[in-house]
């Protein structure tokens, strides 16, 4: 429950605590127990970003020229 209600923070946001972890994982100052906490709260901050990115990546649509006119069409990833 607690990871839907991270949902509600912004892509910027999770990103921007999850590049924080990784600088404090980086600077390899921690205690081991402080180390796994930080690098399991980031990977919950990954798969957030990962699923707000898939959603985004969804909703991206091209505009496709068919007879003279505009038509939307799903995104392809090529």
């Amino acid at each position: 429950m607690a990871e839907s209600l991270e949902d509600d923070a912004t892509f910027e946001e999770s990103l921007e605590e999850l590049e924080a972890l990784v600088d404090r994982l980086e600077r390899g100052q921690l205690l081991l127990d402080e180390s796994l906490e930080l690098f399991e709260r980031g990977m919950k901050l990954a798969r957030i970003c990962n699923r707000k990115l898939s959603k985004a990546e969804r909703k991206i649509e091209m505009l496709i020229e068919e007879n003279g006119s505009l038509k939307t069409g799903p995104f392809m990833d090529e």
